[in-house]
């Protein structure tokens, strides 16, 4: 610390001897002093800062006012995103003393994890380049609950499915008979399919190549989805719920179904694991993955009407993962809604009216009239990035949402109303 000690015991002779000038050097002098004296004395401060990429991941980003996007924030940077299981937080602590030195003490960097091995003969796509079935109508239902399945009944729940006009269908396989099987019948059909294979969060896959060949042998696209509800126990067959065991799982699918030319399909229910997805693909710069996947939500409505955007409990709850693409990417991938809509007598929200046979009817009509009018519920454009929208589902025993052969009946005023709704195609704005 630096400290000055000045006599200030002057006779009148000497000051006079000093003259004006000095006299006013000398007053200038000792404020000078008193005041680096006062920030000498400041205490010790601590600075920590986060780098960008967590700090985007901690913030929830939800953005219902307008149907897109609107605030475009830079993309993190591979270094800022090298682990997001960690805080890569760099301390700084300052000191002012008369030295004015600056300690620095910075935490180390964790290792870099491998390269995720992507092949580097395969195009980027934009949303225009994703296939989409032929006079696409954007109507979609999740078939079956189950991937057991044979030639009768695909053929019976298929001609339902014509009946409603669907040309999506999200549907779960077993094994790759009952792929093939299925992957021949929905080509017939002219439907498009986001293929689910029955696997667990905890369970490793190596026969995607396989899959995407059989599916491609039918002149289907391979749409995969990698996995299904992560974050729910029910996934998890009553073992510990392994987040790190999953993403490693999930890493490995999405390179092998990458390289296999197929389309990686992307499934969370928390925005969180949606973030350290994008994180951890930054850190294996496997950034061409970003140019050829999709992303799988699931948009129930509970009892809330189609217009709901206070939270993302409702049908226009993708939008918030869509918000976090397009902050965190620059652009959003494609969207099929992959399970959604409504189930009989749900009452979850008491300022909100049970859903009714007549509610489940009029809710699931707006949702798919937004494909021929090109609005939203709440008023906003359909976005281009939004192909399809799934219905929870077509045909079970012993699913309270399904629309056939459920033990609380048929949804006969649903059934009736989107079979008697005009033929239509959806229009993109590359199209207008």
């Amino acid at each position: 610390m630096f400290a000055v000690t000045v006599s200030v015991y002057r006779s009148a002779a000497d000051w006079m001897r000093m003259g004006i000038p000095k006299l006013t050097i000398f007053v200038l002098t000792m404020l000078a002093l008193t005041a680096y004296g006062c920030a000498a004395s400041t205490p010790t401060m601590s600075v920590s800062a986060v780098p960008p990429s967590r700090a985007l991941a901690s913030a929830n980003s939800t953005l219902f006012a307008t149907e897109e996007p609107t605030i475009l924030t830079s993309t993190p940077t591979r270094e800022s995103a090298l682990d997001p299981t960690k805080e890569n937080t760099v301390v700084a602590s300052a000191t002012l003393a008369a030295t004015q030195t600056l300690t620095v003490t910075a935490t180390p960097s964790p290792t870099k994890p491998p390269r995720l091995p992507l092949r580097d003969d395969l195009p980027p796509l934009t949303l225009q380049d994703f296939p989409r079935p032929p006079d696409d109508n954007g109507l979609g239902m999740h078939f079956l609950a189950g991937g057991y399945y044979d030639e009768a009944e695909l053929d019976k729940q298929i001609a339902r499915l014509n009946e409603l006009h669907i040309k999506w269908a999200t549907v779960v396989y077993t094994d790759e008979n009952h792929l093939e099987i299925a992957a021949r019948k929905f080509s017939e059909a002219g439907i498009y399919v986001v293929w689910r294979k029955a696997l667990r969060p905890y369970q490793r896959y190596s026969s995607w190549g396989r899959d995407i060949a059989i599916i491609q042998k039918y002149g289907l696209p391979p749409y995969m989805q990698l996995y299904n509800e992560p974050e729910l126990p029910a996934e998890w067959d009553d073992k510990p719920e392994d987040i790190n065991l999953y993403f490693a799982n999930l890493l490995a699918a999405a390179k092998d179904v990458y390289n296999a030319g197929g389309y990686p399909g992307i499934q969370f229910l928390d925005p969180d694991n949606l973030r350290r997805f994008i994180d951890e693909i930054y850190a294996r710069q496997g950034e061409a993955l970003f140019k050829r996947m999709f992303f799988i939500p699931h948009a129930y409505g509970l009892n809330h009407p189609p217009n709901y955007q206070e939270d993302e409990n409702g049908a226009l709850g993708f939008r918030l993962f869509a918000t976090i693409f397009f902050k965190r990417l620059g652009f959003v991938p494609p969207f099929i809604v992959g399970e959604g809509g409504w189930k009989v007598a749900s009452a979850e929200d008491n300022r909100f009216p049970p859903v009714s046979e007549e509610l489940h009817r009029d809710y699931t009509l707006a949702v798919y009239d937004w494909f021929r009018t090109g609005k939203l519920s709440h008023g906003g454009a359909l976005p281009d990035y939004l192909f399809a929208f799934n219905m929870w589902m077509l045909a079970g025993g012993d699913e309270a949402g399904a629309w056939y052969d459920a033990f609380n009946g048929d949804r006969a005023l649903t059934i009736a109303a989107v079979k008697n709704l005009p033929l239509f195609t959806r229009k993109f704005s590359w199209d207008k």
